[in-house]
């Protein structure tokens, strides 16, 4: 049955609920399509941040030449598997040319403003509904062991506050009055005290709840097999469950979104990039923070009754295999700062994939191509931080009102 009122939403994972939620909140009917189940992707095993204080890029000066550093270590946070891909080889290139200093002062600025009104999403949104996520305000401690990254580490701090984020800076004495349970290795941390985590799944399916009880459908094990178009609008969206007409389309499939998108002729400068999750029982040597473990990038996340280590970008394509040896370095590192880590009752061990940009921002707005598309994706590994911003934006978007936030740096095709 045709029904041109409709808005079909692609895609499951947090960004694609949170634009369910606010489209809801408009009274606009709305059909979410996901190929698995709700929350079944990277917003199922990540460290959970909402409040994300030290916002700058991954696309840094500096990073190309860690990057090339950390490929000669088979242990090391990151990697890519050698292949002949052009749209990685294109990525690279672009992503070399966001790393330059003036790009990427104008994305740290972005990300402040997304900061800012995120926070106030999340804040409205908990004290609106009942939203069972252990969310926790207790801030996040930044960890080192070699002195020379926590200089390193100490100079961000500083330059962040040019931005209005304030940090404290502890030494080894200081560190451990914070957080008592650390080896004799770490020398030093900064404690962010604006840091917001919560359980990811927990969030999602609570949001997911919500939207249903709007009347929102969402669909699960739907896999969306292509499109009709008429002009520049799509006509008609092709389900393994059957087919809907819709009036507009919100692309948020995360690092699937190219994959969907290329029956639409659309080229989506987004790679895939795997990351990895520990999640265990909640031991007795639990510490009282959310981590990040730096000299190893390692966060270490307390949810509830469990405790999740979450580690690695890898740019190996859509290989979502678990590689037992980068599992190994992550236990490793979190041994290395933390006392009684050895002995832990296994819950998951979990991979997924992020997707990201060249530039670290999404990709949110209209299409160039059709009138009715709108992308909402991209989101690198900050999708649980830009999850509501980005809902929002879409819902007003589509009800042409004035967007919380100006949408030129997350133009669609700003790298054609």
């Amino acid at each position: 049955m045709k029904n041109q009122d409709e808005i079909v939403v692609i895609g499951g994972g947090v960004i694609g609920i949170s634009t369910a939620y606010y489209l809801k909140k408009q009274n606009l009917a709305v059909t979410l399509l996901e190929k698995n189940t709700i929350c079944s992707g990277a917003s199922h095993g990540n460290a959970g941040l909402i409040s994300c204080e030290n916002f700058i890029p991954m696309a840094a000066p500096g990073a190309v030449k860690q990057g090339l550093r950390w490929l000669a270590d088979a242990d090391s946070p990151f990697s890519i598997k050698p292949r002949l891909d052009l749209d990685l080889l294109r990525w690279l290139i672009q992503f070399g040319a966001a790393c330059r200093k003036k790009p990427m002062l104008k994305t740290l600025s972005v990300l402040k403003r997304m900061k800012e009104v995120g926070s106030g999403l999340f804040d409205e949104l908990m004290s609106s509904h009942h939203i069972e996520c252990d969310h926790d305000r207790k801030g996040r401690l930044v960890l080192y062991k070699d002195s020379a990254h926590f200089e390193e580490g100490i100079e961000t701090a500083r330059f962040l506050q040019e931005y209005g984020i304030n940090s404290q800076i502890l030494d080894k004495t200081a560190v451990r009055e914070k957080e008592p349970n650390l080896t004799s290795a770490v020398v030093g941390g900064i404690y962010y005290s604006e840091y917001v985590h919560v359980t990811p799944d927990r969030f999602v399916h609570s949001l997911a709840r919500l939207v249903e009880e709007q009347g929102g459908i969402l669909k699960t094990k739907t896999e969306v097999i292509g499109f009709e178009t008429k002009g520049q609008r799509i006509s008609k969206v092709i389900t393994t469950r059957g087919d809907l007409y819709p009036d507009q389309v919100v692309l948020a499939a995360g690092a699937w979104s190219p994959i969907v998108g290329r029956d639409l002729g659309l080229k989506i400068p987004i790679q895939p990039a795997k990351g990895y999750s520990i999640t265990v029982k909640r031991p007795d040597s639990c510490p009282g923070f959310s981590l990040d473990l730096a000299d190893d990038k390692v966060a270490v996340t307390p949810m509830g009754d469990r405790l999740r280590f979450s580690s690695t970008l890898e740019l190996n394509g859509y290989d979502l295999s678990i590689n037992r040896r980068r599992i190994a370095a992550t236990r490793r590192a979190v041994s290395s700062y933390l006392s009684g880590m050895e002995d832990l009752d296994l819950i998951e061990i979990w991979s997924g994939l992020r997707p990201n940009t060249p530039d670290t921002l999404p990709l949110i707005g209209r299409s160039k191509s059709f009138d009715n598309l709108i992308l909402a994706t991209g989101h690198d590994m900050l999708g649980m931080t830009h999850s509501l911003i980005t809902g929002k934006i879409v819902s007003q978007i589509i009800m042409n009102e004035t967007p919380v936030i100006d949408l030129a740096p997350f133009r669609p095709e700003r790298f054609d």
